[in-house]
């Protein structure tokens, strides 16, 4: 079946409450049927035979005439309730503000933070709805988080929405979708994600309806870019979009002559197929007529031009901007930049490799003073080419190569490979000098190894220290309270509070020992069943562990990163 359309919140928590209870508990074994289903022309047709008509807006769906059924049910019938469950959560994008550009009509005021107020009453009460929503989701786990459990938590992101909570609408959504992922064993599922996410909502709303400042914790609906006058950039590489909340394209990555990243986006509602079509799309900036994939291999000059704090450029009535000459990765001043591993905070790595060979889905590769590094595709949910291309990588033994990514977040001597080119590639003409590992499809006959394989140095000592909280933390996520009513007690558990103490990390002794109590909180009657039920308890112990683990393992992240590259 190709992919639903996105919808919005409302519509789903409210098609879903209007179902009778009867119907209800049958929903979520109707959307786990949602692959025999079959779309074309906006109909969704069941196998039972019943269709089920879609008529979005914009591409989104919003209001309840856009989906129409035939059956004597309707509209409160299971066959509505189950395609809008499947559907994809609409997210909210609105047009970029520039200070030389007029308004978009009907758009939210961007506020800058010296002006917003402190938290209103209402809106501790919106964020403590969706804190409420988001510890049941905890409380069930993914297994038991149904369309019902998500609906509640699709109620609460509307009004967030309403009420200008834009931070904590964007992170419960990603919730609802990654917990959906989950359920249908998704290949894009991401438990790291989804711990991740989960965090952020509980954290968010703990901030609004506490002392959190309103800056740092309400978020904006729309970036806002200023100004950064004449800009002249050379284009490195693009990358994929495909997100889960039905939206597509790419992001072309630029850099200038002081080395400072930058990036050209195009991401509008769709599936995988519009990532080819976006990289073909002109750039909507100035008179440049390239499109995004001519961006990646050539240059922009700008003059006027603007961008948001995270160095993504608008595309403003004033802003000036003409073709101008690219620079290939294997000439001067460009090639320069690549060489050691170095300054990993940065958002983009320069990197002069030698592939040694391949682990699973990793490329195990030195650089050019000898650090052992594993390259490794971008996080699940943009398609297979990025695992084919490393793949075929890792069978080249002794191939020099240069290439461009990000460190990895979560493990040192990892490093999120982009794109590739240069030194032993023979790429073809029409590839411009080098490869988007996420959307062009390399071919053994591109690798020439020009020497031996090197031995891949011994591997770093990246032992977590606080792996056994992360692997508790997140198995809560992914099974709810019963993870910790089954091991609360078990040697397991109390072998990994001592190891935490060994270790001086008695504080994350004491939260993880802090969860485990909490776990076991609810309170059974005689026949084991649950009496009383109160989630607040396991989400504030299982926020505290997991703002601690985070927070730690950043550090030491930092420094072990440090030690590796010397």
């Amino acid at each position: 079946m190709n992919e639903l359309p996105p919808a919005e919140p409302l519509l789903v928590a409210d098609t879903v409450a209007a179902l009778p209870a009867r119907l209800r508990a049958r929903l979520d074994e109707a959307v786990a049927a949602a692959s025999t289903w079959a779309l074309a022309d906006g109909v969704v047709r069941l196998p039972s035979g019943v269709e089920v008509t879609l008529r979005p807006e914009d591409g989104v769906l919003r209001r309840t005439e856009q989906v129409v059924c035939g059956c004597l049910l309707a509209p409160n019938c299971l066959h509505r309730a189950s395609v809008l469950a499947a559907a994809p959560v609409s997210a909210t994008v609105m047009a970029p503000v520039n200070a030389d550009d007029k308004k978009p009509k009907g758009a939210a005021d961007v506020v800058e933070s010296a002006d917003i107020p402190g938290w209103e009453p209402q809106e501790r009460a919106v964020a403590e709805l969706v804190r409420q929503a988001a510890a049941r989701v905890l409380e069930a786990g993914v297994p038991g988080a149904g369309a019902t459990v998500r609906s509640e938590l699709l109620r609460a992101v509307h009004l967030a929405r309403l009420k200008g909570l834009h931070r904590l609408a964007a992170a419960a959504t990603r919730v609802v979708t990654g917990v959906r992922a989950g359920r249908e064993d998704d290949s894009a599922y991401s438990l790291e994600a989804l711990t991740r996410d989960l965090l952020e909502v509980l954290e968010v709303a703990h901030a609004v309806g506490g002392l959190g400042d309103p800056s740092l914790w309400r978020g904006k609906a729309r970036s806002v870019y200023s100004s950064v006058g004449g800009l002249r950039l050379t284009g490195l590489c693009m990358e994929p979009v495909v997100s889960k909340a039905g939206y597509a394209g790419v992001v072309v990555w630029l850099v200038d002559a002081d080395g400072r990243a930058w990036s050209v986006s195009e991401v509008k509602p769709g599936g995988a197929e519009r990532v080819r079509v976006a990289s073909e799309s002109a750039v909507a900036m100035g008179e440049s007529q390239l499109t995004h994939r001519q961006l990646s291999r050539g240059g922009m000059i700008l003059a006027g031009a603007t961008a948001n704090t995270e160095g993504q450029l608008g595309a403003g009535t004033k802003v000036r901007a003409v073709s101008g000459e690219g620079i290939p990765w294997t000439a001067a001043p460009l090639k320069n930049r690549f060489g050691p591993l170095q300054d990993v905070e940065n958002r983009l790595l320069f990197l002069d490799l030698i592939v040694c060979g391949s682990a699973h889905d990793a490329v195990l590769a030195i650089d050019s003073v000898g650090t052992g590094i594993r390259l490794q595709p971008p996080p699940a949910g943009q398609g297979t080419t990025f695992r084919d291309n490393l793949r075929l990588l890792g069978t080249a033994g002794g191939l020099r190569l240069l290439g461009v990514g990000r460190p990895s977040p979560r493990q040192v001597g990892a490093v999120e490979l982009l794109a590739v080119g240069g030194g032993d590639l023979r790429l073809p003409e029409s590839f411009g000098g080098h490869a988007d590992l996420g959307i062009d499809r390399l071919s053994p006959a591109f690798l020439q190894p020009s020497g031996p394989p090197p031995d891949f140095p011994a591997p770093y000592d990246v032992t977590n220290p606080l792996g056994a909280l992360h692997r508790r933390i997140q198995r809560v996520v992914s099974g709810g309270r019963g993870t910790l009513t089954v091991s609360g007690k078990t040697p397991g558990m109390r072998a990994d509070v001592a190891a935490l103490r060994r270790a001086q990390f008695s504080t994350g002794a004491d939260l993880l020992e802090s969860l485990v109590a909490a776990g076991q909180h609810a309170v059974r009657d005689p026949f084991g069943r649950l009496a009383v039920d109160d989630p607040d308890v396991l989400s504030r112990a299982w926020l505290a562990a997991a703002i601690y683990e985070r927070e730690v393992a950043a550090t030491l992240l930092v420094g072990q990163w440090r030690e590796l590259t010397g």
